[in-house]
């Protein structure tokens, strides 16, 4: 092992050497935004297994913006924060957050839920949100994940889709 690694990071190679703190500023973005969704959420669901499930799913997100601030900032690639971390802590979060409506659905007024998610204009922020997340699982599959002009794109596509969720939850809670 040379200076510049340790036994949780390595020197970048060539394949990071283009990626900008701009570039991991705006990969915090989406973070930012879903948190957001998350808090208006669970200000009104009110359920702590929400809350902790939506908490590890930020947690998995900041990891991720840290993997990329380190690595456009020091050049070190800490590989935990970026596949351990993120693939393990996102969907850990995501099936508390759909196990707590699950454990709650009971007490949902679910006919007004969905009204107001299917109602204009709710319905025009929850189909570009979702038309992005279709997007970004296509980007997931066919882009080369080292490319910056395809981080930039999955990023920008990112932050549309997770204002608009944001927008949607907005609308749909006032």
């Amino acid at each position: 092992m040379n200076n510049n690694t340790t036994s949780n990071s390595v020197a970048i190679g060539d394949e990071y050497k283009s990626f900008t703190i701009t570039l991991a500023m705006v990969d915090a973005m989406p973070v930012i935004l879903f948190a957001a969704t998350c808090v208006v959420i669970g200000l009104i669901f009110n359920n702590l297994i929400f809350t902790i499930g939506a908490a590890l799913t930020i947690l998995g997100g900041i990891c991720k913006v840290l993997w990329k601030l380190l690595i456009a900032a020091i050049h070190k690639d800490v590989h935990f924060l970026n596949r351990p971390l993120f693939i393990v802590l996102m969907p850990i979060g995501f099936l508390l957050m759909i196990l707590s409506v699950i454990i709650r659905g009971s007490s949902i007024n679910w006919a007004n839920v969905l009204s107001s998610v299917f109602s204009f204009p709710s319905i025009i922020f929850f189909v570009l949100g979702i038309l992005g997340l279709t997007a970004m699982t296509i980007f997931f599959k066919k882009h080369d994940k080292t490319d910056v002009r395809n981080n930039w794109i999955e990023q920008l596509t990112n932050c549309f889709a997770q204002a608009m969720f944001l927008v949607g939850v907005i609308i749909t809670c006032r």
